[in-house]
């Protein structure tokens, strides 16, 4: 069997075909944002080098978010366009325990913390902290929207070594400075520091054996926030830019 997974939600998408076997192909585009361009090419890339049809696949898989929001959108439609069309259940991964899990990928099994972030701009962040849980892992902070100052906060109480902490995430490119100023982590290496379709599999592969499928409907996308456009609006102030223009 075969689970196709699809990476949308940070600055380069990918494409990942898992099988039950554990075998893995992955296709990544190196154009930052191109998602609705590439995606679907990734896609096709993966199913033609392991030599199947779109038939073949028993299940499609995506990051929901956090992230970007366009990028959350594309992938989640492309997800669900594909899962309607072959008639297959979805997965629906997180990409902050995606990265996670790739993080978990590239270090040594003293490390057991993974603190994945992606930047929300004006001091905040999409974050969690994830410990290693036999062959998962399990949230000690939930997934939010935090301030960088809070959330460093509340990582040096929980009294964790900084030796078993890594970094992993975009977040790390805008926040590294308050990272290192609150302890000795380690961060991950730009290589392996973003969502990749890869990590995802191996999650969705996990879900989809515990049962943890849902129906094209129902993979629903996670902003974690309103969009600011949203957020205008509620608040008046769209709407009276739009009269001003008027």
């Amino acid at each position: 069997m075969y689970i196709l997974s699809i990476e949308t939600t940070g600055k380069y998408g990918s494409a990942a075909l898992i099988g039950d076997d554990g075998k893995l192909i992955s296709k990544s585009s190196h154009e930052e944002m191109s998602h609705l361009k590439d995606i679907m090419f990734l896609a096709d890339a993966c199913l033609k080098a392991e030599g199947i049809e779109p038939q073949s696949i028993d299940a499609v898989a995506a990051s929901i978010g956090p992230g970007s929001f366009t990028g959350i959108r594309i992938g989640v439609s492309t997800a669900r366009g594909l899962a309607e069309m072959l008639k297959i259940p979805c997965v629906a991964v997180s990409s902050l325990e995606g990265m996670a899990a790739l993080a978990d990928s590239h270090v040594n099994e003293k490390v057991r913390f993974f603190v994945p972030i992606i930047n929300a701009r004006r001091g905040q962040l999409y974050g969690a902290i994830f410990e290693r849980n036999g062959n998962g892992y399990k949230a000690v902070l939930s997934e939010k929207q935090y301030m960088i100052d809070k959330f460093m906060e509340t990582l040096q109480k929980l009294g964790i070594k900084d030796s078993e902490v890594v970094f992993v995430g975009d977040g790390i490119d805008a926040y590294e400075s308050e990272i290192s100023e609150a302890g000795a982590f380690l961060l991950a290496d730009e290589e392996w520091r973003y969502q990749d379709a890869v990590s995802v599999s191996k999650l969705a592969m996990q879900k989809y054996e515990r049962g943890e499928t849902v129906s094209c409907d129902g993979l629903l996308p996670n902003y974690m926030r309103k969009s600011e456009a949203e957020m205008r609006l509620e608040s008046g102030t769209l709407s009276s830019k739009i009269g001003k223009l008027k």
